[in-house]
């Protein structure tokens, strides 16, 4: 069998053989961490979760899970995203849960990660494109993520399904995203 040309990864040798473990975490450890870091906003959070995505891609490697190693780069970095959801996710209900024990989340605006990253010029165009959204779009964002409901509560306040409300939610990001000039993915 030749021997792959340098920098590709060879196709016909079994997952677990075409990257070591070492390589994989030399190609794609910082690239990770720096993905992540964006995310999550915490540079010690972030290198977890460039080490849980290694070790998640090292194990669908080694079972032999990923079909097409041409497109390890993206099944990465989707494993990376699928984890800072997850941490998002784990992380509003904790504040929930603080919440319904009285006891608020962030004690001060210190500890609100967007608070150092969105510079005043920042909120001044996103409150403006907010103000060119539908009424009932605007709401809708406003329920969700300045007042933080559950969504099951906002749907049964609009009179609609949990599921049109994420279509709703959806569209109305979408618009506000082309307002303000950003890609959404």
């Amino acid at each position: 069998m030749t021997e792959p040309a340098p920098g590709t990864i060879p196709s016909a040798l079994p997952p677990a053989e075409a990257l070591p473990e070492e390589e994989l975490a030399g190609r794609f450890r910082e690239r990770i961490r720096c993905f992540a870091i964006r995310r999550v906003r915490d540079t010690a959070l972030a290198e977890d979760v460039a080490q849980e995505t290694l070790r998640r891609v090292m194990d669908a490697l080694r079972a032999n899970r990923v079909e097409n190693l041409a497109a390890l780069p993206g099944f990465i970095f989707q494993t990376a995203q699928h984890i800072c959801l997850q941490h998002h996710r784990s992380t509003g209900r904790e504040d929930r849960a603080l919440a319904r024990l009285g006891r608020d989340p962030r004690p001060s605006g210190e500890n609100d990660p967007l608070l150092g990253l969105i510079s005043e010029d920042r909120c001044r165009a996103v409150r403006a494109a907010l103000g060119r959204l539908p009424p009932d779009e605007r709401e809708l964002l406003e329920l969700l993520y300045y007042r933080q409901e559950e969504t099951a509560a906002v749907a049964e306040r609009l009179g609609i399904t949990p599921g049109a409300l994420r279509v709703r939610k959806h569209r109305a990001l979408q618009k506000l995203a082309a307002l303000l000039d950003l890609r959404v993915v």
